[in-house]
């Protein structure tokens, strides 16, 4: 399962395209960055996500990995998880939540 972000830009108007036309430009962006699943593609679900959601720059994920190295180290009696840092990502909102809960417990356990 792969998951394709496709945003609204000057160039490519993609609010104003239909269905099947988003979902054969998510099956070509598989097929390019994925050579091996080239006309291997079962299906392609589509949501589409209001106007409103935040869209990161190139380097968010080295700026997420450093973060959270940074709150691995983090000595204070607060922490700090969730997808608000991880852009558009449930998973990343679980993991850092049980990174968050673990050292939490860790500091529990030394008081």
């Amino acid at each position: 399962m792969a998951g394709v972000f496709l945003w609204d830009t000057p160039r490519l108007r993609r609010l104003d395209v239909g269905d099947e036309s988003l979902k054969q430009q998510a099956s070509d962006v598989v097929e390019q960055n994925f050579p091996e699943c080239r006309g291997k593609v079962l299906f392609v679900h589509l949501v589409r996500w209001n106007i409103g959601v935040a869209q990161f720059p190139p380097g968010r994920l080295r700026e997420m990995t450093a973060l959270r190295q940074q709150l691995a180290a983090w000595t204070a009696p607060l922490d700090l998880c969730g997808d608000y840092l991880d852009g558009l990502s449930s998973e990343g909102a679980l993991r850092t939540g049980e990174e968050a809960a673990d050292r939490i417990a860790k500091k529990l356990k030394r008081h």
